[in-house]
């Protein structure tokens, strides 16, 4: 009798500890699902904005890409001030000793 009273009291030692381990895997198993749902919910937030992003940068492609763009560039621009016409190696290296 002492053996299988022994036996018993591990046996439900055992039963406890399986029942809280059960407890906490059912817990973080709802954590679990709450937080995929959340991720789930900000990728397709993610993915509508990126779409929207891509459309627009498509419109803004196709408007600098028109006449119109072109035209007012040459405006802003009319002639190529920025443009080095000429340089000799001499007067490089004098201006980076300079410098």
């Amino acid at each position: 009798l002492g053996e299988g009273g022994e036996e018993l009291v591990q046996l439900k030692a055992d039963l406890d500890e399986t029942e809280n381990i059960l407890s906490e895997d059912e817990k973080f198993m709802a954590d679990l699902d709450k937080n995929c749902e959340t991720k789930a919910k900000e990728w397709e937030e993610r993915k509508k904005t990126r779409a929207d992003e891509l459309v627009a940068l498509s419109e803004t492609i196709k408007i600098l890409n028109d006449d119109d763009a072109l035209d007012l560039f040459k405006k802003t621009l009319p002639a190529p001030s920025f443009l080095q016409l000429k340089a000799t190696s001499g007067a490089v290296a004098k201006q980076a000793k300079q410098a």
